[in-house]
């Protein structure tokens, strides 16, 4: 991977800020050494194993369970029927304009998709579990099922909820300006109906929860696999009817997690419910297949966009009906992520008129959630889609036409249709990418080309990230039941060694490198010196709102900046105390602090820990003995990177695969912590971009049946499909974040798949083909040319 680096401060003020730093947790993770939840083992643990449904809607006329029960090495099992009275519905963080769909660890009278959880086995061995899994019988009734959401919105479609008027869970609308006038004085106007494919986050490690109960004192702890430690937390009290300080969460080595992770799931009060009746530890690890059927699906989504504008290029107009695929319930975040994607319907650009109306509906297919950029990547893809139809039909350059429509940068802080976007050079990080791709240049080799008989195309998509989630007030006005702060805590060992404790969850991205570079800057010590602790309700402090929305750096590391701050202060307190100088006169570098002038006369951080914890005598009379501090950042509002990406694409017309030629990303994200980091960040969201473009696909049948369960027919693509990446950074510290971070976990993901889909459509151009939907496999590729050709358009 190829790279320019942008220092994240100036020249000779960072010592530890910008700097590639090698990731800690890498030696433990390449040596196999690293400790995950399918890794625990507990004294006396059993092995759980769950019952699903084969269908996708049935009522449970009866469940025996006897024969189970009695074999031997199985020692619990639970169904509906044995579920707690009082075991309330999962909870959720989210809340809209919707109806509620409960559900619960296990379904009592009816399941509503193919995998849902039934019953649980709990036993020796896991194989001892999956033979007590055949022992079980259910009596099913079938009922009638949706497989889409065309079919789910028929006057006449079976209900999911037998009260309900329609299968509508929820809806949104907004409205900016005067869409309707816009439209009637528009003079050119651009309407498709865009279809985004369903998917799965499919990280490597799949789920599993592991739980253990303290008899004497009720209390229960539970390792799992999540984005959310103290959400688990906290939902866990509330579902059970149990205190938190009677729950102990915590999260293990986690192999990935791309927001499937952030979701409270009903396998996590099964288990713990399990351990209780066996009065053992259980632990329980998805299998593969599982994980295909009920861990949360993704995307799905049906957009009817129009766009207005005047023959200048200029955009006037945006206007969009969107209709979301929830899956069987509205999972822990609700409708949010359709949400995000209907208030994002403007892009980057100045569009003063914008109406979105969304629906959220139910079907008979695994439940709906949380998946890496949430519904951000399917908002970029209908605006940048558009774009270049625009473009197309005035004959415009797509690079020119985004380049006339950008909120410029005296335009922020920007309001859009319900964001408020903070800072942006939007322009300036475009010219960048068509620079470093050598654009033109390019354009007249893809004629050159052509002529030749290959087909060249050249793709571009311009982004915006939301990050820092967020102002909590805020969230909780939209409907957010959770804070969108961090607390993070500090101290400064008697050995003068740091070590910071925070909520958020580690889960391979490596953003607690970021922080301890964050955190050496700061108090203006060794990084060797500083450990980060995640992982554990009980001894890290509380997160507003999880690992997610792209937030570890810019609101757990604003928290870290604040204590830091605070922290510092008082180790130069004690510092100018023990060297009879005055605070303002000292120097600090590396742990060790001296006077200005006479490098001579330094403490280390040693000597100023050791004053804290043993020495008082060494402290000011009036201070208190200690080095602890903890700071809460609650952001005034959501920090918004942005960035673009350039595709080059061959398309090979007699087998329509895509091969790569080139591919630009430049982006801004604030000050960088460590580039490293970022740029593995971007790197992976774009082959999960690339991905959605033009690999991967959860097919279902009409009537609600996982076609692709396996990576047989569910194609992930592999290092040998993807392009060789080249990147660059733009710098523009948020104004909002003390630090100037903004976020990066989501970036890459966001504007991959329109620009890929705008190359191969480019590539094509000469046969007059479109693609409307994802992903655009050789399949389609291949129709759409027959298509073409049907209608008599060729490149001859």
């Amino acid at each position: 991977m190829e790279t320019k680096d942008a220092a994240a401060f100036a020249p000779g003020q960072a010592r530890w800020l910008g700097r590639r730093v090698k990731r800690r947790e890498d030696p433990e993770l390449l040596t196999g050494a690293g400790r995950f939840l399918a890794d625990l083992v507990r004294p006396g643990m059993l092995h759980a194993a769950f019952i699903r449904s084969p269908y996708a809607h049935a009522r449970i006329r009866a469940i025996d369970a006897s024969r189970a029960h009695s074999m031997l090495g199985v020692h619990a099992v639970l169904t509906g029927a044995d579920l707690p009275p009082g075991l309330g519905a999962q909870p959720q963080t989210h809340h809209f304009q919707q109806r509620p769909t409960p559900y619960y660890a296990l379904t009592r009278e009816r399941v509503r998709y193919a995998g849902e959880p039934v019953a649980v086995v709990a036993a020796d061995s896991p194989y001892l579990a999956q033979d007590a899994l055949e022992q079980i019988e259910v009596d099913w009734e079938i009922l009638p099922s949706l497989g889409t959401v065309e079919a789910a919105l028929q006057s006449d479609a079976p209900r999911l909820f037998d009260n309900w008027p329609d299968n509508i869970a929820g809806t949104f609308q907004a409205e900016m300006g005067d869409v309707e006038r816009a439209l009637a004085e528009a003079e050119v106007i651009i309407t498709e109906r865009f279809r985004i494919q369903r998917q799965f986050a499919c990280p490597l490690e799949t789920r599993g929860v592991l739980a253990e109960w303290e008899p004497h004192r009720d209390e229960l702890t539970l390792w799992t696999s999540t984005q959310i430690l103290h959400i688990v937390r906290d939902f866990l009290a509330e579902t059970l009817g149990i205190p938190e300080h009677h729950i102990r969460v915590q999260t293990p080595k986690v192999g990935g997690g791309f927001g499937c992770k952030f979701h409270f799931y009903p396998e996590e009060v099964a288990v713990a419910l399990l351990a209780r009746q066996a009065g053992r530890p259980v632990r329980w690890v998805e299998n593969r297949l599982e994980s295909f059927l009920a861990t949360v699906h993704a995307r799905d989504q049906v957009v009817e966009a129009t766009m207005a504008a005047r023959r200048d290029g200029t955009i006037t107009a945006v206007k969009a009906e969107l209709i979301g695929d929830m899956g069987a319930y509205l999972h822990m975040v609700s409708f949010g992520p359709l949400w995000l994607t209907s208030v994002m319907m403007t892009n980057v650009y100045q569009i003063p008129n914008a109406q979105v109306e969304a629906r959220a509906v139910v079907t008979n297919k695994t439940p709906s959630g949380s998946y890496r950029g949430w519904g951000q990547p399917q908002a970029n893809f209908v605006v940048e889609r558009l774009v270049d139809r625009l473009a197309l039909t005035l004959a415009m350059d797509p690079a020119e036409i985004r380049r006339q429509n950008f909120i410029p940068p005296d335009r922020f802080p920007y309001q859009c249709l319900q964001p408020t976007f903070d800072s942006g050079r939007y322009a300036e990080c475009l010219d960048r990418a068509l620079e470093l791709l050598d654009y033109q240049n390019w354009r007249v080799r893809q004629e050159e080309l052509r002529q030749q008989g290959r087909y060249i195309g050249i793709g571009i998509s311009f982004y915006v990230e939301n990050t820092a989630l967020g102002p909590s007030r805020q969230l909780n006005e939209g409907g957010l039941q959770q804070g969108g702060f961090d607390i993070s805590r500090i101290r400064v060992e008697p050995g003068g060694e740091v070590t910071v404790y925070t909520g958020l969850c580690e889960m391979g991205q490596g953003f607690t490198n970021g922080l301890a570079q964050l955190c050496a800057e700061t108090l203006g010590v060794s990084l060797e010196s500083v450990t980060v602790i995640t992982g554990d309700t009980q001894t890290c402090p509380y997160t507003g709102y999880g690992t997610g929305a792209s937030r570890s750096a810019a609101v757990g590391g604003a928290a870290i900046m604040k204590a830091g701050q605070r922290l510092r202060e008082k180790i130069e307190a004690i510092a100018a105390h023990m060297l009879e100088a005055a605070p303002s006169d000292l120097e600090m570098e590396e742990g060790r602090i001296w006077v200005k002038g006479t490098p001579s006369r330094s403490v280390t951080m040693k000597d100023i820990g050791r004053a804290a914890y043993w020495r008082a005598i060494d402290l000011p009379s009036d201070m208190d003995p200690g080095l602890e501090v903890m700071e809460v950042f609650d952001p005034p509002q959501m920090a918004w990177p942005y960035g673009a990406n350039l595709a080059v694409v061959e398309v090979d017309l007699e087998t329509g695969q895509v091969k790569f030629l080139d591919y630009v990303v430049v982006h801004d994200c604030g000050t960088i912590l460590n580039p490293l980091i970022v740029e593995g960040q971007i790197h992976g969201g774009v082959a999960q971009g690339i991905a959605t473009a033009l690999y991967e696909e959860l097919h279902y049948d009409q009537a609600g049946q996982l076609q692709s369960a396996s990576f047989m027919d569910y194609l992930l693509p592999t290092a040998t499909e993807l392009p060789h990446l080249r990147l660059d950074h733009l710098v523009t510290p948020s104004p909002i974040i003390p630090g100037g971070m903004k976020g990066v976990g989501e970036a890459g993901i966001i504007g991959s798949p329109a620009a890929v889909v705008n190359a191969v459509e480019d590539a094509l151009r000469p046969f007059g083909v479109k693609f409307t939907q994802t992903p655009v496999t050789p399949e389609v590729i291949i129709s759409a040319l027959i298509e073409a050709k049907s209608r008599g358009n060729s490149a001859g």
